[in-house]
C-alpha cells in the first residue's frame, strides 16, 4: 500500500495558466490563487524539506539480482483536499504539481485514499538538468516525456490507460519528430517517419 501511495504521489498532471495572483503567505508555503481558463483555484507553493508540511520517509529496497537500495521519499502531513501544489525539492527545482483529491471516483469505483490523480512529475539528472515528465490523468499513467543534455525532447511514450502498456512512441532528433513507434504487442510495432 505504501509503494501505491508513492507511486501516486509522484505522477503529475498540467494545465495551462492564465492567471496567477498572490492570495496569502503563511508558514505552510506560499498559496496563491490560479486561473486555468474561466475555472479559479488555490495553489500552495510548498518546499519537501519543510517539516511543518512534509514527513521524510527512508526505506530499503530489495530488486532481485541487484543490492538493497535506500530510497527517501516525502509524505505530506496534512494535505488540503482540492488545493493545486506546484511541490520543490531543497534545489528549488519543481519535482512535482497537482491538485490533491481527499476522493476520487474511475469507472464507477470511488478512492478514498487521498493522492494527486491528476499530476505532474519531474525528474533530473545528477548535473540538474531536466530528465523526464511523468504525466498522470485520472490516476492512470498517460505519458512519459524524455530529454536531452540540451533540454530538447527526446521522446515521448503513451500509455493504454486500463492496462499500463505503451500504446505508441514519438523518437524526437533535435527536438523536430523524427519517427513515431505504434505498438500492437509487447515488443511488435510499426513504425511511420516523420516528413
Amino acid at each position: 500500500m505504501d509503494m501505491y501511495y508513492l507511486t501516486l504521489l509522484c505522477w503529475l498532471f498540467i494545465v495551462p495558466l492564465d492567471d496567477v495572483t498572490s492570495k496569502e503567505c503563511g508558514d505552510r508555503g506560499e498559496i496563491l490563487t490560479m486561473e486555468y481558463g474561466n475555472i479559479r483555484t488555490d495553489t500552495l507553493r510548498v518546499s519537501q524539506h519543510d517539516t511543518t508540511i512534509f514527513r521524510r520517509v527512508e526505506r530499503i529496497i530489495a530488486r532481485p539480482c541487484s543490492k538493497p537500495e535506500l530510497v527517501e521519499s516525502y509524505e505530506l502531513i496534512a494535505p488540503k483536499d482540492g488545493v493545486y501544489y506546484l511541490i520543490n525539492n531543497d534545489k528549488q527545482q519543481l519535482v512535482l504539481e497537482g491538485k490533491f483529491s481527499a476522493s476520487f471516483t474511475y469507472e464507477g469505483v470511488t478512492y478514498k485514499e487521498g493522492n494527486f490523480y491528476d499530476s505532474k512529475r519531474y525528474t533530473y539528472k545528477k548535473n540538474g538538468d531536466l530528465k523526464a515528465i511523468y504525466i498522470q490523468e485520472e490516476g492512470r499513467n498517460k505519458t512519459a516525456e524524455f530529454y536531452d543534455s540540451k533540454k530538447q525532447l527526446t521522446s515521448i511514450r503513451y500509455f493504454n490507460k486500463k492496462s499500463g502498456d505503451t500504446e505508441k512512441i514519438e523518437l524526437y532528433k533535435k527536438g523536430r519528430l523524427k519517427e513515431t513507434r505504434v505498438y500492437s504487442g509487447f515488443n511488435t510495432y510499426k513504425t511511420t517517419k516523420a516528413d
